[in-house]
This record gives C-alpha cells, structure tokens and sequence, in this order.
C-alpha cells in the first residue's frame, strides 16, 4: 500500500489492494461506514485544530477515524464516504498555517500543549492524510503533510529544541514519539533530510525519558517492565502507545536496514505474544502489576492473568487494532503466516466482539465473562455522537483486512485469510475463494488467468491445524501450501483441514478453562445456554465429543452450547450475558 522511493528496505510481499469481501466482514464494514463516518460530523473533529481548543487529546479522532474511512472508501468504492472523506482532507489543509502549523495548540505550548497530546494528534492528522494520499493522491496533499513534519521537526529534537521525551502527558515521551511512524512514511517518499533527522533523534531517545526501550527490549526486558520505577501507581508500559513506536521503528528499518531495529521489533512481537496477547487477541489489563495512567491499558503479563476474575479492565480495542497493525507492519517484512493466525484470532475475537452491529460503537474494554459495555475511559460529544478514542480506532482494525487478505510477490500471490473474496492480481489473474470459515473447514479457491501461464499459489494453513488435505501437489513452507504450476482457465483448488475442539487451562493454574475452535474463542450465552452457570467438568486437552449445529452455528459438548465469542452478548445487557472462562465454580 505504501509507494516508498526512498527506503533501503523494500518489503518482501505487498498487500492487494483489488479485493472484493463478501458475507461477516463486508456487512461490517457497511455498518461502520453507515452507522459511524457518514453520520459523524468532521468539521467538528476538524474544529479542535481550527480553533485551537487546547483540550487533551480530541485531536486524535480526526486522524483515527480519516485513516479507517480513506482506507474503506478505496475499498468500498463508496461514493458516498469519498464525498465525506475530500471534505474532511480539503477543511484539514484549508486550515494549516503557511509555516506548516496544524495543531491543536496554541503557538505558545507547542511542541507539548493540549495537556501533552500535542504530538500525538499531530502524529494522527498525518496518518490520516497519508491514507487520503495512498488511496486518491494529490501532490497537496504530499506538500500538507511534508510542511506539517517539517515544522515538527523545528520544535523537536536535540537542545536547544525540545526533545521528544520532555513531551506527552504521562509516558515519558513514548506517546509522542510514535509520531516516528508517519515522519518516517513521509521520509521515505520524499528523501526530505530534516525528517530523518527528527527520526534519528527519536530512535536514539529511545522514545522514553525514563528508559531506553529499544535497549529494554534488546536486554530481554519484558513489556510490563519497561521503564518500572517501582511504583506501579506511576507506572509506564502502555501497551498502545509501545506498539505504535515499534510501527515506527519498522519504518525506520525500511530507510535505513540497520538489522538492529527489525530484530529489536521481532523481539518486542515475540515477547507480546508469548506473555500479554490472550486468547482474545488483544492485551494490557488494570493490573495486577502495572497501575499507572490509563486504567486497564498497561502490559501486566496479561496472557498469564486473562482468567483472573481481579482484572475488570483489559483488552482494550485501541490494543487490539494497533495490535493487528504491528503484526501486519511486520509481515510485510518477514512474509511469515503465523502473523496472519494472529491477525485473524485479533479480528474474529477482539475485534468482531467489540463493535456493535450497527457499526455506531466499539467496546472500550472486551470482556471474556460479562456483558458487553459501553463504559468508556476517554470520550468526547461530537454534535450527539458519543466518540471514544476506542469507537475512533476500531474501524481500522476492519479497514485492514480487506488488503491483507491476498498479498503479492513477484509471480506469487499469498492467500492469507478466508473470506468469501474475489481478488485481481496484477499480472496474473482472478482469484475467487468460497467458504463458510472460520465456522467450517473447506476453502475452495477457483484459479481464472488472464491467459495459461506459470504462477505460484501460497494458501496459508492454520496454525491449529495438524492435518489438512488438499486437491494440488504442494511444498511447504514458512506456514503456506504453496503450489507452483501452469494455470488453466478456472481451475479449483480445494483446502480441508481439521478445525479442532480443544479445552485450555487458565495459564494461572486456577482451575478454570476456555474453548476455542479453530480461530474462534467460544462462550457459553445465557440467551443461547439456559445453564451456562452450572458448572462444567471439561478436562484440558482436544475434545473428540461434540456436535456441530448449523443455521445458526452451535457447539454442544459436555452438556453445554457454545456459539462464537463475537455473537455473544449481542443485547449488550444482561439478557445475552455469556462465559467463556469456565469453572467447577460456575
């Protein structure tokens, strides 16, 4: 998606951006851009900045919420949203100041007012604009965005400027300096010097005054440790602000190819998802080790303690996209599937749970027993509309998949996730995929070539899966079946794999248990499993007794129903309270 000419680095697969989705995710999609971009008013978003309002914050939803629709519009085709999407990237650039000034600041606190969000917001007005760029162009666009850096770039950086870590509003500057991440795109385009001084200087600060957390990271600190000053009240391991540098940090590895930064990046991954990604796919909790600013948002180890019934506050769906965000960043580097097994878990639990079906509101803080909620930590009333920075952010984590969805190498197209899904890839052909998954276990994908010629498949196998059979000799590697033959006309290939029942144990030992199926968390719903609070006697390990129900999808074993975690609680009261950790104790 990004036409960089400046970086060192190029990327191993690109994602494809002529994808067709049809059935869960497209009517998804249709909700958000129903329920929530064509009736929120951007102006007022726009207005923040307009008038210098100075208030924590509210500067991040213009961005949030351009970068999601921009992305969807050149998805959708939506004529529509591109009407609301110009005016709202027309009013931003109308409003910028001829020294490149866009914040919502007054000159006087810049580089750090609006409470400390001033950066941050910054960072957020130029990942929107980059999308409106990446999707319809427009060199002004390209001059907005460049001037806005650059006059970042002469208020941040080594004394006698402010550097980055005295800015932000709790974190010791690792919320400001995720702006890396667009001055780093924009770098990488344009080859403008300054830029990639303002990077260097961020890069080096280590993007926390109180420790260096490309250096943590490196020395095998774990997330919920960095920057620990040993009060966990003053605690600073915010899991989306930390991510949201690692995006940063890739792209500064695309510029430079330095090794160090994409090996400190994969280390950061595999940390996360070895001690703070649930089974929901998402991370970060109110405690029980980190307490600071932003309840329930801080690494806590939050894999070991997501049964803790103590935890009322985690996964919060800020996380869970830029989650999904920083494993796709880095596939496009590496190309391994096991990141598309991440993002697909994030998207069909965290993700789908959290949005409501109207498309209006995403769940700040998932839940795996509860109801849904629509208890937020940080919003703001734009003109009637409730907009939490979480209800901002969530659409993005849809607007993603579509362009993840088949990835291309030269002469190679990845077929990553299984959506019902027709896709044009350049200089090959269609590709059409059918399919009921998550929920069942056949894809059959037809081939249409231009014309017959040689080409290479890679469909990715699930990292659930232990057996699979499919129509075309294959080989294997790096987490695909990857079929390399001369292709006719409308051929099919056929994929069936084991979708397996399996029981987990709390990862604490505390007695309890959770299902998945395949990708999907299951959850027993009171409206669904009259009994859901009798006790269960599942033991850990692949459950070989169970039936599966169609129309709708049901789960009976054990003499309980499961359906998926997403369809559960969907009154968002008490009617539709479900379980998915389970206990003797129930």
């Amino acid at each position: 998606m990004d036409n960089y000419k400046y970086s060192a680095v190029k990327d191993k697969v690109a994602l494809c951006d002529n994808v067709k989705i049809y059935g869960e995710l497209d009517n998804r999609i249709k909700a958000v851009t129903d329920g929530l971009f064509l009736k929120l008013d951007m102006t007022a978003l726009t207005d923040y900045f307009r008038n210098k309002l100075d208030v924590f914050a509210a500067g991040e939803f213009y961005g949030k919420i351009m970068r999601a629709a921009c992305l969807i519009c050149k998805y959708s085709g939506d004529e529509r949203l591109r009407k609301v999407v110009d005016s709202a990237a027309a009013d931003m650039m109308s409003i910028q100041d001829c020294d490149g000034d866009i914040s919502t600041a007054p000159k006087q606190k810049q580089p750090n007012g609006s409470c400390g969000s001033d950066l941050w917001e910054r960072k957020y007005v130029l990942l929107g604009l980059w999308e409106y760029y990446s999707a319809f162009g427009g060199q002004n666009v390209i001059d907005c965005m460049v001037k806005l850096a650059l006059y970042t770039a002469s208020q941040v950086g080594d004394p006698p400027k402010t550097p980055v870590t005295e800015t932000g509003w709790a974190f010791c500057g690792i919320e400001s300096s995720s702006i890396l991440e667009p001055v780093m795109k924009l770098y990488n385009l344009t080859g403008e010097k300054e830029l990639f001084a303002l990077a260097e200087h961020i890069v080096n600060s280590g993007f926390c005054k109180r420790q260096n957390v490309i250096d943590a990271v490196l020395s095998g600190v774990y997330p919920k440790d960095i920057g620990n000053n040993g009060v966990p009240e003053q605690s600073i391991a915010k899991a989306y602000e930390m991510m949201s540098c690692f995006e940063g940090l890739l792209e500064y590895y695309r510029a430079t190819g330095i090794e160090k930064y994409i090996n400190c990046a994969g280390k950061f991954i595999e940390m996360i998802n070895r001690r703070e990604i649930t089974y929901l796919g998402s991370g970060g909790a109110d405690g029980p080790y980190n307490l600071g600013p932003g309840t329930g948002e801080q690494w806590n180890d939050t894999y070991f303690h997501q049964a803790d019934e103590a935890i009322k506050l985690s996964m919060e769906t800020c996380v869970t996209v830029t989650y999904m965000k920083l494993m796709l960043n880095y596939y496009r580097l590496t190309g391994d599937a096991a990141l598309m097994d991440k993002i697909e878990i994030s998207a069909y639990n965290a993700l789908f749970g959290a949005m409501k079906q109207d498309g209006s509101f995403f769940d700040y803080f998932p839940k795996f027993n509860g109801t849904r909620s629509t208890k937020v930590n940080f919003s703001y009333d734009i003109n009637g509309i409730p907009l939490s920075c979480c209800t901002a952010n969530g659409p993005m984590g849809l607007a993603v998949l579509p362009y993840a969805a088949y990835c291309e190498e030269e002469k190679r197209c990845c077929i990553n996730l299984y959506f019902p899904s027709e896709a044009h890839i350049n200089g090959f052909g269609k590709i059409k995929t059918e399919t009921d998954y998550p929920l069942d276990n056949k894809i059959t994908v037809t081939v249409m070539p231009e014309t017959e010629s040689e080409y290479t498949l890679a469909m990715r196998i699930p990292g659930f899966c232990k057996k699979h059979a499919l129509s075309h000799n294959a080989v294997y590697d790096n987490g695909y079946a990857v079929i390399k033959k001369t292709w006719k006309n409308k051929e099919n290939i056929t994929l069936t794999f084991d979708i397996p029942l399996i029981c987990h144990p709390d990862p604490a030992n505390g007695g309890k248990v959770l299902l998945t199926y395949g990708a999907l968390v299951l959850a027993r719903d009171k409206s669904v499993d009259p009994g859901s609070d009798r006790p269960v006697s599942f033991k850990p390990g692949y459950i070989t007794e169970y039936k599966i129900l169609r129309d709708p999808f049901r789960i009976t074993a054990g003499g309980c129903i499961f359906i998926p975690y997403y369809k559960a609680g969907a009154s968002w009261d008490g009617r539709t309270e479900y379980k998915c950790w389970l206990g003797p104790e129930n």
